[in-house]
């Protein structure tokens, strides 16, 4: 192996990889990690094989830095945009051979600013302490190197240095991501991780997506960038556009029941004008448009209907109000003067809710007053952000005065609106009614207040296991809620929020009543009855691709259900057909639950 390692540093060969990282509010790529590769016919191929030896043989530093030079040089030669991920490994601080300042070197050397790379530090060797971690990471932010923190919950030390030297970046190790659509408790976690990083001012990049559920999952937290399979393997020759703009529009088409009466407003609604120019016309005549067009402030800049950039009525007046401006900028071509070449592009099709994201996003790097809107990369027009958050603004008002006080829970016009939009784009989903039973007599012996924490355990639990991107839970009023699952697991979701709602509620009862399975009280008649542990009835209405149902005449399917529902003890679930329907018991479990459901047809 010393001979390999050897012959290995001595021919410089390792290659490069590149896996891109995406900006989750743009879709586009914002950086790109290197990853290194030993020769494909050499046992050194492996990093952890790679770097383990040439730290046993006390040549870790001699390797890292043919390393950063082929990741800098290979990222430069293919014109990558964005910022460079360079891996730092802490240990090779403490090698005897080590000199202060090569990377700095090897920067100017190749004239790649400190603004554009990033150093990711992570405890590879099991022996790496935290001393020495903290010290790495302090060392490369006194260059004015940005610092990623990797594996953040796993290792030895990355919560305690993560809080320590607060870096700028820090990457949720990818046990957390695996499967986050299924794991209650991964999701708790990165939740965690996210509403820390907010408030330490640092951004989150969830490594390791492999899936479109863990995507789809994360994209309802406050996770900023995305890196993994699902959207590009690590590549010799990476794509340098992104693939991600088409994901966030086949999101926002699956997600139809999770977007409450919200995307009837495109970004093609928000356009304000067309105007557009071709790239020979001059800085003169460019100025001689604003002045006829006194109310639009930029014009696009496009060829064959492609967008080629956006030139402002600010820049223009910049340019020619210089001194000799006019003599030196009037005659010459606008597109090579004064055009932003790199302008915010949205599609028409996205939801004002995903173009006021992809403007908040853009904010954080330059401030914009207008947009450029697309459709299938053609010219549209120009959208005006302050319009854009005008509509905003008017959407949030809307969704608050239909949500539900308690819950904050869309409320029962929202929730119509939404069947009747699934309805009409031939979409398959059921509809199920959640009513609480013996919640009046709990209410009367145990107060309001114990009450509403009642219908908040139904929210919450329902909320907790429902699918972000596919299902929608409305609070349509009192004890009575609303689900709308596109998920095929909503047999599963509404097992386990049940469950879990039960175990919520047994904790508001007291000791004695839950040991008698309820009270006795006075009912509305002023008759003592003994009235049960609150348990849920449940009506569900399973709507074809090819229903032609409105909202009205779904809930009309479901009142017998609910009726039937009710006229079971404990928590039951009636679906479809009030002739041939079917009441399970709370406590059976789901595979049972299910495989009774497929007996019954």
């Amino acid at each position: 192996m010393l001979a390999e390692l050897k012959m290995l540093l001595a021919n410089d060969a390792i290659t490069s990889l590149y896996q891109p990282i995406f900006d989750r509010y743009t879709g586009e790529i914002f950086a790109y990690e290197a990853l290194s590769r030993g020769p494909s016919n050499s046992p050194l191929h492996s990093p952890n094989q790679l770097f383990e030896y040439a730290r046993q043989f006390g040549m870790l530093n001699e390797l890292e830095t043919l390393c950063r030079e082929k990741a800098i040089t290979g990222f430069l030669e293919k014109q990558l945009p964005g910022k460079l991920f360079i891996n730092i490994t802490p240990d090779s601080l403490e090698q005897a051979d080590y000199q202060k300042g090569t990377t700095l070197k090897l920067l100017e050397r190749f004239n790649l600013s400190t603004s554009q790379v990033v150093i990711e530090l992570t405890e590879q060797f099991p022996c790496t302490d935290e001393t020495l971690l903290l010290k790495a990471l302090k060392h490369y932010q006194e260059m004015g190197l940005a610092i990623a923190l990797d594996d953040l919950g796993a290792g030895y030390s990355s919560l305690r240095l993560w809080s320590q030297a607060k870096p700028e970046f820090v990457k949720i190790d990818r046990h957390f991501i695996q499967n986050i659509d299924l794991d209650i408790t991964k999701q708790e976690f990165v939740r965690s991780f996210t509403e820390i990083a907010k408030s330490m001012q640092c951004k989150v990049i969830a490594e390791g997506v492999e899936t479109e559920a863990e995507y789809q999952y994360l994209c309802k937290l406050s996770v900023d960038f995305f890196q993994g399979y699902y959207f590009c393997r690590p590549q010799l020759n990476p794509p340098t556009q992104s693939t991600m703009v088409e994901n966030l529009k086949l999101n926002e088409q699956k997600s139809g029941a999770n977007v409450v009466a919200t995307n009837t407003v495109k970004a093609k609604n928000l356009t304000v004008h067309k105007v557009k120019v071709n790239t020979s016309q001059s800085v003169e005549q460019i100025a001689e448009i604003f002045q006829d067009k006194p109310n639009i402030n930029s014009i696009a800049v496009v060829s064959d209907e492609k967008i080629l950039g956006l030139i402002s009525r600010a820049n223009v007046q910049g340019k020619l109000s210089k001194a000799f401006g006019r003599d030196l900028f009037s005659k010459r071509a606008a597109s090579e003067v004064v055009m932003e070449p790199m302008p915010l592009v949205v599609d028409a099709c996205l939801s004002i809710e995903q173009v006021s994201r992809l403007v908040t996003s853009r904010a954080r790097y330059q401030q914009e007053d207008d947009f450029v809107i697309c459709q299938d990369g053609r010219f549209i027009g120009i959208g005006h952000v302050i319009d854009l958050l005008r509509q905003v603004t008017e959407l949030q008002v809307n969704q608050a005065r239909h949500a539900n006080p308690l819950t904050q829970l869309p409320g029962l016009i929202p929730v119509n609106d939404c069947i009747d939009q699934l309805v009409t784009s031939n979409n398959q989903f059921c509809v199920v009614h959640f009513d609480i039973d013996n919640f009046k007599p709990f209410n009367d012996v145990y107060g309001f207040a114990k009450g509403d924490q009642i219908i908040l355990a139904l929210g919450t639990s329902l909320q907790k296991f429902c699918s972000i991107e596919k299902d929608t839970i409305g609070h349509i009023g009192g004890d009575d809620f609303i689900a709308i699952y596109n998920s095929d697991n909503w047999l599963q979701r509404i097992n386990d929020a049940i469950t879990n709602f039960d175990t919520i509620v047994s904790a508001l009862y007291l000791p004695e009543h839950i040991s008698a399975g309820g009270f006795t009280s006075k009912d509305r008649y002023g008759v003592e009855r003994f009235h049960p542990i609150a348990s849920v009835s449940i009506a569900c209405v399973e709507v074809s691709a090819s229903c032609n149902l409105s909202h009205f005449e779904i809930s009309s399917c479901l009142s017998p259900l609910k009726h039937a529902a009710k006229s079971y003890k404990g928590n039951s679930l009636v679906v479809n057909d009030v002739n041939n329907y079917l009441a399970i018991g709370g406590e059976l479990e789901c595979a049972e639950f299910e495989k009774s459901f497929l007996r019954q047809g």
